[in-house]
């Protein structure tokens, strides 16, 4: 973590990720450093690149920059993004990047919006460290 702000990057910018995106873009103690997305036009890929984020296509890219991000939020909704992220940190000998799952994802965007409930769940399939 530098200079006090916690450095994210988030994978998948459709229903989930988007508007987590935009809700932690506008807190002044997290850096959004990185967003990926197979979509060039999904709304989370749009909002980076309207606000000068760097983008990518694939999840791996952010893999070969783990030394930059403290955490990635991992919404994809693709169960083979999570095991290639990890296989590129471990490549890296990188074990401090943190790979948020679902639940924890609902979570903060339920708390960076105010929302009175938990978010629903867009990704049931995504459970535990797997």
């Amino acid at each position: 973590m530098g200079d006090n702000k916690v450095r994210i990057a988030i994978v998948g910018g459709g229903r989930t990720g988007a508007p987590l995106l935009e809700a932690l873009s506008a807190l002044p103690y997290i850096d959004v450093v990185g967003v990926a997305d197979r979509d060039v036009e999904s709304t989370g890929a749009r909002f980076a690149q309207e606000h000068g984020i760097f983008f990518t296509e694939h999840a791996s890219v952010l893999g070969a920059k783990a030394s930059e991000i403290d955490l990635i939020i991992e919404v994809s909704g693709d169960l083979s993004v999570k095991p290639a992220l990890k296989e590129a940190f471990r490549a890296q000998g990188n074990n401090e990047t943190i790979i948020v799952h679902d639940l924890v994802a609902r979570l903060l965007m339920t708390l960076a919006t105010g929302a009175d409930e938990l978010v629903p769940s867009l990704h049931p399939y995504d459970r535990g460290i797997g």
